[in-house]
């Protein structure tokens, strides 16, 4: 179990924002759950690196970045399969791998190693994960090799922006996306059955076209799963080695060449932009709310 001085779960103000209490014990939730992961990484000889935001607040804060609330992963598309084909038994107990391959309703073709599968508040959850009842994970991002040929390069990625853009479109018109699915099944040389999970089945379509050049060597990494509108391309050479740095009370490995991938992503790095936050902030507002609807709906229940 991870080691946190007592004064670590107190509220503070860093870099002049504030972050309450229960932030800080999800924190060291998160950081229990990154220690299980590397220890399971290790045993298996799985490669990983910090990604994104929890790369930027290693490199910038030495832990997270004040006014984030996760935790980003990337993985070699060969050791990421690997870990998504591991037996539950090899995991801690209590925790899970949700992927499009073991869960047909997962939203993203990214996977979440997760530490529950629910809120909870026995006493015993409570003191394994530093008094947070929620829900914490790792978003784990597979690294993808690209050709070395840039009109293919172009082809992959508008190919899958247009499988990505179609699973949106189902969401919002159901018919008008259906009615493309001839075109990808053409374009993808598969066959969707559209008596099921159409949303996972295209998930899969667009997990077979991130792999496309996988039995390459030569050209640059991507992490595609970034955003359909622009996916990170990155130099291999960056990645070739594993540096170890602090991490709150703990450590994370980072690509060597952490410097250029920060840089090619967000810029001048080491300037804080306080507040900036991609996402609902904080996460557990949403778990929140659904623990609130249900105890809503089962008190209704119970009235009738």
């Amino acid at each position: 179990m991870a080691d946190f001085p007592k004064d670590y779960f107190q509220a503070e103000t860093r870099d002049g924002f504030f972050i309450e209490a229960m932030m800080k014990c999800s924190w060291a939730a998160y950081v229990e759950v990154l220690e299980a992961f590397d220890a399971l990484c290790i045993r298996h000889g799985l490669r990983y690196f910090a990604a994104y935001g929890t790369l930027l607040g290693a490199v910038r804060h030495k832990g997270f970045i004040p006014w984030d609330d996760d935790m980003d992963i990337f993985m070699p598309r060969e050791d990421y399969m690997r870990l998504l084909h591991l037996p539950v038994s090899e995991l801690p107990s209590g925790y899970a791998v949700h992927s499009i391959y073991e869960n047909n309703i997962h939203p993203q073709h990214f996977s979440i190693l997760v530490n529950s599968s629910k809120i909870d508040y026995s006493p015993e959850h409570l003191q394994r994960f530093h008094g947070c009842p929620y829900v914490v994970g790792l978003d784990i991002y597979p690294l993808d090799n690209l050709s070395d040929n840039e009109s293919e390069i172009a082809s992959q990625a508008e190919l899958l922006r247009h499988v990505l853009q179609i699973i949106q479109l189902y969401y919002k018109t159901p018919q008008e996306a259906l009615e493309l699915l001839p075109e990808i099944e053409s374009l993808c040389n598969v066959r969707l059955d559209r008596g099921s999970n159409l949303k996972n089945q295209l998930l899969r379509v667009a997990e077979n076209i991130c792999q496309m050049y996988n039995d390459t060597t030569g050209g640059d990494l991507v992490s595609f799963t970034a955003t359909p509108k622009r996916f990170h391309r990155m130099k291999r050479e960056w990645f070739q080695e594993a540096l170890r740095m602090p991490f709150e009370t703990s450590t994370i490995p980072v690509p060597a060449g952490w410097h250029e991938i920060l840089t090619y992503i967000y810029g001048n790095y080491m300037t804080p932009r306080c507040g900036l936050q991609m996402h609902d902030y904080p996460f557990y507002r949403k778990q929140e709310r659904i623990l609130a609807e249900a105890i809503l709906h089962e008190r209704n229940s119970r009235g009738k």
